[in-house]
């Protein structure tokens, strides 16, 4: 009884002596090691975070936004403005927890706005320096960054097309007025 006692009394103390030695023992090979240490405990954490945040894109956002991935490769934001994006999702339904706000955070600032992986064929052909000529060229340039094509050319039930595509540029589609008539004719007759 007296033996389990004293270890009670002593492990905390025994702990803390190596603590404090190990601390000591750091600051005597030189200032830079604990910084050093610090900053990959940053880096590791930062890593951490955003593949937590990857997690949670693969889990909350793939849900209802398919192209998640072609949408962060043109999109840019600073962090408030990725921060302010999730907080929008959440109003509008998105199951993140407050937990994962800055891992996606992470996520989004890390790998947004990198451009396209691969940038599809035909809107490679559809950007030259005139700018896509033709409907299917101007849904490949402009609506398939961020949409699969029947998902862009299936057009809510509610809403006409003009209140579409002004909708998208709202939302940051570069569209010209001559590319947005000449999408609402040639949507308008695929409804036919």
């Amino acid at each position: 009884m007296t033996t389990t006692r004293t270890l009670r009394n002593v492990l905390p103390l025994a702990l803390w002596v190596v603590t404090v030695w190990t601390a000591v023992e750091a600051q005597g090979t030189g200032a830079a090691a604990p910084q050093a240490v610090a900053a990959q405990s940053a880096e590791q954490s930062q890593v951490g975070q955003i593949e937590r945040g990857r997690a949670t894109v693969a889990r909350v956002c793939v849900g209802c936004h398919a192209g998640i991935m072609r949408m962060l490769a043109v999109a840019e934001k600073p962090r408030e403005g990725w921060r302010d994006t999730i907080h929008s999702m959440i109003g509008r339904g998105a199951h993140i927890f407050p937990d994962e706000i800055e891992p996606l955070t992470e996520y989004f600032v890390a790998t947004a706005g990198r451009g396209p992986q691969e940038a599809p064929s035909a809107a490679a052909a559809a950007t030259s320096n005139q700018g896509p000529q033709g409907p299917e060229a101007i849904l490949a340039a402009r609506c398939q960054l961020c949409h699969d094509i029947e998902i862009a050319t299936a057009r809510p039930v509610s809403e006409d097309w003009a209140a579409v595509l002004d909708r998208m540029v709202l939302l940051g589609a570069s569209v010209t007025p001559a590319e947005r008539q000449t999408l609402i004719e040639y949507l308008d007759g695929l409804e036919q």
